[in-house]
């Protein structure tokens, strides 16, 4: 990259680094950490475009690099969190239970959606999102989905509209697993592992896990990794999936423009980071810097796509996105529960 490159895109990456900064601040206050420095990175994003309307020219290429690059960055070095021997003590039957749940969430939300003529990259992103991880997933998603031909855009941007839906229903969540512990003689350790097999956000599941839990606490947080852990398979057949759909595109010259690759190249560093820090190849004491700049980074662009939100024409969109989620959410939860009453009992 040139220097008048470079300059072009400094304004813009200033301005989305500020509001990351300002999102890993928020993040550590009471309360805030349901949500996450990638939640509230969004927020701000959004909130500012709404209060500045029009955003400075000067700041559009660095915003448009960081939705793009530092997006497909950030998720390969979130690939370091995918260490495989965090779950060996787990034992198998729990990581098929959290496939088992992801593929029910992840299905439902696709029939309803379709059902319902919910845009396709709209559903597919709530949909991976509910079933796994929360805006990690959705924007680990977010190069590999498309609308189909003919379908609306998504007023906002479907990234933004799925986010804050499943952010909102996993913030209730917790608060449901609090009355549920407070109501009926459940075991701690079957709450627990719920909390973590169905909550959306790491934090969410981190804190339920710790009102309910007791001293299952730590449950709670190695189910959740345990759904973590297949966030890449989902990748790989979302990533088989656009290709398909792009292979049937009736324009050749519009086929050979679009058709997206086998595997996209961030989902192979993805792949290639979680393997390495499985096999023991990254020193421990990088891992946490990793996943930190991780986290920094695509809480950047996720800042940057909130600057790309227009909130006042979300509307019936978002109304679609979280009944999407309310039937994922209802669909993993009792599939869930009849798993770890299984499992457990």
């Amino acid at each position: 990259m040139t220097a008048s490159g470079a300059a072009r895109l400094l304004p813009g990456l200033l301005l989305v680094a500020a509001l990351a900064a300002a999102a890993f601040a928020v993040a550590r206050l009471p309360g805030a950490q349901l949500l996450g420095p990638l939640v509230l990175a969004l927020l701000l994003g959004v909130v500012l475009r709404a209060t500045v309307r029009r955003p400075l020219p000067a700041t559009a290429a660095g915003i448009a690099f960081s939705a793009r690059t530092l997006l497909r960055l950030g998720i390969v070095l979130l690939g370091v969190r995918l260490d495989a021997r965090a779950l060996v003590e787990l034992g198998p039957w729990v990581l098929v239970g959290s496939a088992v749940g992801a593929v029910v969430a992840f299905g439902a939300i696709e029939l309803a959606g379709r059902a319902w003529r919910v845009p396709t990259d709209l559903r597919r992103l709530v949909g991976i999102g509910t079933a796994i991880c929360g805006a990690s997933a959705v924007a680990a998603a977010l190069p590999l989905v498309r609308r189909a031909p003919g379908e609306p855009a998504t007023p906002g941007g479907p990234a933004p509209v799925a986010i804050a839906a499943i952010s909102l229903l996993g913030t209730v969540g917790v608060l449901g697993f609090v009355v549920v512990d407070a109501v009926a003689a459940w075991p701690a350790a079957l709450l627990a592992a719920l909390a973590g097999a169905t909550l959306q956000e790491v934090g969410q599941a981190v804190a339920a896990g710790a009102t309910v839990g007791g001293e299952h606490a730590q449950l709670a947080l190695l189910v959740k990794l345990s759904r973590v852990v297949w966030l890449a398979p989902a990748l790989l057949a979302l990533g088989w999936w656009a290709r398909r759909t792009a292979s049937g595109d009736d324009t050749a010259s519009l086929h050979l423009r679009t058709r997206p690759p086998l595997v996209p190249g961030f989902v192979l560093g993805f792949l290639a980071l979680g393997l390495a820090t499985s096999l023991g190849l990254v020193p421990p004491a990088w891992v946490a810097g990793i996943a930190l700049s991780g986290t920094a980074l695509t809480a950047a662009a996720m800042a940057a796509i909130g600057l790309g939100v227009d909130a006042s024409a979300i509307g019936r969109s978002g109304r679609q996105a979280l009944a999407l989620g309310v039937v994922g959410f209802a669909a993993l939860t009792l599939a869930m529960v009849g798993w770890y009453l299984i499992l457990l009992g």
